[in-house]
């Protein structure tokens, strides 16, 4: 056991957790747990179904039991892939995933093979579907050169679920939590799901609606709200999703999802700031504007295994919508929608001991945003409790990004034991930014100072991308394997945070525009990452095992101005190294014991030399640890996660902390109880996020405005019953 010492978490607790199961009935939601079985099919590592034992990288799935086991003790989805994926940092606590890596680096989230990224990276990826609604999870660790552009860390697919048989069947969840400190310490959750069908077509529904209220720390205050990225406090969530399987016949068919994601905060409390100093957190704030994700999802996908000469194809097409608002924040609030449409054509055929892969895929996103600005007289008089819409600006210029990809994976048999295999990506993107008036000038007009306003101009980028892979991965035995990669990956920075920026001088009542990026002759650069790994994994009856070493290195990365939080440059190269493994272990046949974890090392050049990266951006190594005990009704698992002390070349810190929960499950006659204690030893901490948040906006308010606590001790407890 390893001993944490405040600030300096030398190995902190390394807790053991009760992971799993119990295997019960067939319709028992605890089941013993399945440490991702070699043989388990994914798509994430090549766009079509492979074991895991065939690919030559880091691969890991979460099955239903796993994520069940989590989300009914009252884990967020965040809290569920951070368990679970050692390569992956510790849960921001907030709406937002921004700073929770991969590997060091952003990672790529899809669901159901649909990407949830956007041209402007708002880090609400996970802020995406409800777990009840989640089948399975596939995590590729480290850069792809198969999903172009944002997956430099990896790729996290979620799996929704569908009905897997005619016959129907309902599912019926309830669930409350509360950590007992206050009248609106309490949150519920409901959902429904109903599925069924015939031999042709068959459909599951579901809709999950949760409300949390006030989320209070060790000491039984009120978390102080996120003003910056959000969080989850006083908020309201939908999940409405139907998933269609059309059988064409007995080798053909079609599923199709339909989702919408709502999840709005209403929350009465808010940052007490007079005079431009933050003074304390209190109750009564209003405003026409808060926080929120709004997501409507089509995704459609055609399977045929016998299309031209005997090729296996899949064809993608899919939509999506997301309307996301922000909080007050100097007395305004921004709104941001984006619409993003995809295809994707994916044919595979393997010819004696070759297997290929290749195909087209192609997006557009489009991006549009505006803010509200509040009266800054109401404002002012309530301590900025009260905000008050008088006009609405535009936010950031209209971006249209356009991408187009060729892609070809090939993988030859060199024995049965050995096999090697590599591929190409060439993408071409093409970037339309609008004509925009500088944010600055347009807010100083809505105040009257002048009328009109030359406008930045806009313009065209595009850009010409390859990206190669090549693997190797060899069967020691039939349940173990070693393997070793390349592979490069893309990244555009946030065109949006870039363009549209100038410089003004008022002439009588109109804003001439003196100086500006000018899109067509600054072209914003993007950014290549080169990743190797070596790697080593085994599956028996007691034992699972895997472990990769990691090094990536990026020719430039992305500087931000701290007052606007635009990019001003994009240029210093940072390399990260590391080493991640995750280990299960059955000590008897009813009690198991794991451990898992990521030494991670971020460095950037500076001036010629290699330093820290800055600990706004950096990963913390970090571990978890598990013990599980299970019998014939009743399942209890122990579990622990600690972040590590991270420190930068210029002083800032991100200090680790450790916790546990508590989880567990009762088989009743008629469904199941679920419980769970988090934070089991009320630790009293400031969540990642929060002390990213006071290192990004230290020139702003007080770092205190930015302190998100952790929450303390929570109690929850559900029903489950299927039927």
């Amino acid at each position: 056991m390893i001993r944490s010492h405040g600030k300096n978490h030398s190995l902190s607790l390394l807790a053991m957790a009760i992971s799993s199961i119990v295997t019960f009935s067939s319709t028992s939601v605890f089941a013993q747990e399945n440490n991702s079985p070699q043989d388990t099919m994914v798509v994430v590592s090549s766009m079509t179904p492979r074991a895991i034992s065939d690919i030559p990288a880091s691969v890991l799935y979460i099955d239903n039991e796993q994520i069940t086991q989590q989300y009914r003790a009252g884990k967020s989805l965040a809290d569920i892939l951070s368990a679970s994926i050692p390569g992956l940092d510790v849960a921001t606590g907030g709406r937002s995933n921004y700073g929770q890596n991969l590997r060091g680096r952003s990672m790529l989230v899809m669901i159901d093979g649909v990407s949830m990224q956007s041209s402007r990276p708002i880090s609400r990826q996970l802020d995406s579907i409800d777990p009840f609604n989640i089948q399975g999870i596939e995590v590729l660790s480290g850069a792809t050169s198969i999903y172009g552009a944002g997956a430099t860390g990896g790729v996290i697919n979620i799996i929704t679920k569908k009905a897997d048989s005619p016959k129907l069947q309902l599912e019926s969840y309830a669930s409350t939590t509360s950590g007992f400190n206050a009248s609106n310490d309490f949150d519920y959750k409901v959902a429904q799901s109903i599925s069924g069908g015939n031999d042709k077509v068959l459909n599951r529904t579901s809709v999950v609606y949760t409300k949390t209220q006030g989320f209070y720390d060790a000491d039984g205050t009120i978390v102080t709200p996120d003003i910056t990225q959000g969080s989850n406090q006083f908020n309201q969530t939908i999940d409405l999703q139907s998933h269609f399987t059309f059988n064409l016949d007995d080798s053909r068919n079609v599923d199709f999802l339909a989702q919408y994601y709502d999840s709005q905060q209403d929350s009465p409390y808010g940052l007490y700031i007079v005079n431009g100093n933050f003074v304390d957190v209190r109750d009564g704030f209003e405003s026409d504007r808060q926080q929120g994700t709004e997501r409507i999802m089509l995704n459609a996908v055609y399977s045929d295994p016998f299309v031209w000469g005997g090729q296996q194809f899949i064809g993608q097409a899919s939509f999506r919508r997301e309307n996301q608002t922000f909080s007050p924040y100097y007395q305004a609030a921004s709104q941001q929608i984006t619409n993003v449409y995809a295809l994707k054509g994916v044919l595979s055929k393997t010819i004696n001991k070759w297997n290929f892969v290749y195909g087209l895929d192609s997006y557009l996103d489009q991006f549009t945003s505006n803010s509200d600005l509040f009266d800054p007289t109401i404002a002012d008089n309530s301590g900025n409790m009260i905000n008050k819409t008088y006009a609405n600006v535009g936010r950031y210029p209209g971006v249209d990004v356009s991408s187009i990809a060729a892609f070809l994976q090939t993988e030859y048999k060199i024995t049965d034991k050995w096999l090697v295999q590599g591929g190409y990506r060439f993408q071409y993107m093409y970037n339309k930014i609008d004509d925009f008036v500088s944010y600055a000038t347009q807010k100083q007009i809505a105040e009257g100072n002048g009328t009109s306003a030359d406008a930045v101009p806009g313009g065209n980028t595009d850009y010409w991308i390859g990206l190669f892979n090549i693997g190797t991965i060899y069967k020691l035995t039939p349940s173990s394997q070693v393997w070793a990669n390349f592979s490069q990956g893309f990244d555009l920075p946030d065109p949006a945070k870039y363009y549209g920026q100038g410089n003004y001088t008022l002439n009588g009542n109109h804003w001439d525009l003196d100086s500006s990026i000018n899109v067509n002759s600054s072209k914003l650069s993007g950014i290549k990452t080169n990743s190797y790994e070596v790697g080593y994994r085994t599956d028996t009856d007691s034992t699972s095992f895997q472990s990769s070493l990691y090094y990536s290195y990026s020719d430039k990365s992305v500087k931000y101005d701290k007052n606007t939080l635009n990019i001003v440059s994009v240029e210093d190269p940072i390399q990260i190294y590391g080493l991640e493994s995750k280990l299960s272990y059955w000590l008897l046949d009813n009690v198991q014991v794991g451990v898992s974890g990521n030494y991670v090392v971020s460095k950037e050049k500076s001036n010629g030399s290699w330093v820290n990266m800055s600990a706004d951006t950096a990963s913390a190594s970090n571990s978890s640890s598990w013990v599980s005990w299970y019998n014939k009704d009743l399942m209890l698992k122990l579990q622990s996660q600690t972040m590590y002390d991270y420190k930068d070349d210029n002083g800032n810190e991100l200090n680790g902390y450790t916790t546990f929960d508590l989880l567990g499950g009762y088989q009743l006659p008629v469904g199941s109880l679920g419980f769970g204690i988090q934070n089991l030893f009320n630790k009293e901490y400031t969540t990642v996020w929060g002390q990213r948040a006071q290192i990004l906006y230290s020139s702003q308010y007080s770092a205190a405005a930015y302190d998100y606590k952790g929450r303390g001790r929570t109690f929850t407890l559900n029903y489950q019953v299927k039927y």
